[in-house]
């Protein structure tokens, strides 16, 4: 026979409604009574109902994490560990407080819709956005309508919103000027993806950024438009020594673009560091596997800070909640592949 909260309430000597209070937190019960609930629950087994606990406190303890398009140039599940450290950070913190994860993607022109239709049905109590691109559409619904999400990204057109991220123009510039320091002037840029989305636009004004403060000219012939996959570092190396003078040093958007820098080196007999400089983003097993000098995106943090963000948002029921824009810091892990074994003075 399921046991109910009735049996909790005989067992603990209490009222039916201080085990509701004790089990959905919706008022203060003494901490020797809780124990003693809880100590009940643990004896007899007992499992409450998502249901009746949703119709209680008006929450379904579910959140949604909306990422880009899984084929998309800009994002991939397949071996993408960075993913894994996102979700386990965020999976640390929804934990404590018994909530589930939704995972929702982009297709074409329905992210709107999905977004909408999930908030107007209560389906979720907040939003995570991933790696957005500039498109405010939902995010002018959800802020028109109160409702609770965390941007895992740079504020979009100056909106007031709670996000969490790196500095991807920082790190970016942070990247070009360790090169700069190591008397490269001829730098090439591969980007992570699309520069609809502002994680590829704020790395490749970074970039610019150095250069220019720096009085070096920049050349868009050492540019190219990367996406997720070890080819398009191979690709974009194709493209810049077919020109007359190609680069002495690359940045890659992120490590799995390096690993196509690195392949067509060894195919051409170029040696890293000699005969080209290779800097690099995430930071990932990849960069440490093969000595690549590269920069943290620390992804596992950016999720944990953005569940907690979220979390607070919806316990205050989002209403007199200042909007944070939390910044993570980076480091700069140098290693062989950029001819520098320690960072240089400003």
């Amino acid at each position: 026979m399921k046991t109910t909260i009735k049996d909790i309430a005989r067992e603990a000597n209490v009222s039916i409604s201080t085990v509701s209070f004790a089990l959905n937190g919706t008022a203060p019960v003494a901490e020797e009574t809780k124990k003693r609930i809880m100590e009940a629950v643990d004896r007899l087994n007992y499992v409450p109902s998502s249901s009746a606990r949703s119709l209680v406190t008006n929450k379904t303890y579910s959140i949604c994490l909306h990422i880009p398009n899984p084929k998309s140039n800009i994002f991939k599940f397949m071996g993408n560990t960075l993913l894994n450290d996102m979700l386990q950070g965020i999976g640390e913190v929804i934990d404590e407080h018994n909530y589930n994860l939704l995972l929702s993607w982009d297709h074409a022109s329905s992210s709107h819709s999905k977004i909408e239709s999930l908030a107007k049905s209560k389906t979720v109590d907040g939003f995570l956005f991933f790696s957005p691109s500039d498109h405010i559409e939902p995010i002018s619904y959800l802020s028109q309508n109160n409702y609770p999400f965390v941007f895992m990204g740079p504020p979009i057109n100056n909106m007031t919103m709670n996000t969490v991220n790196v500095d991807n123009f920082e790190i970016s510039y942070r990247n070009t000027l360790h090169l700069i320091q190591l008397g490269h002037k001829e730098i090439a840029f591969i980007s992570p993806g699309s520069l609809d989305y502002l994680l590829s636009e704020d790395r490749y004004q970074g970039y610019k950024a150095a250069m220019q403060d720096n009085h070096i000219k920049i050349d868009h012939r050492y540019f190219y438009i990367g996406d997720t996959r070890e080819e398009s570092g191979y690709e974009a190396m194709r493209s810049f020594f077919s020109l007359k003078k190609p680069p002495t040093a690359v940045i890659t958007g992120r490590d799995i673009q390096a690993l196509g820098v690195l392949q067509y080196c060894t195919e051409f007999g170029l040696s890293i560091p000699n005969d080209l400089a290779l800097v690099s983003f995430e930071n990932s097993d990849i960069a440490k596997k093969h000595q690549i000098t590269s920069i943290s995106t620390e992804l596992y943090q950016i999720g944990k800070e953005a569940a907690r963000l979220l979390l607070k948002q919806i316990k205050h029921n989002k209403r007199n909640f200042h909007p944070q824009n939390i910044i993570i810091p980076s480091e700069l892990f140098i290693r062989n592949s950029c001819g520098s074994t320690k960072p240089l003075e400003p």
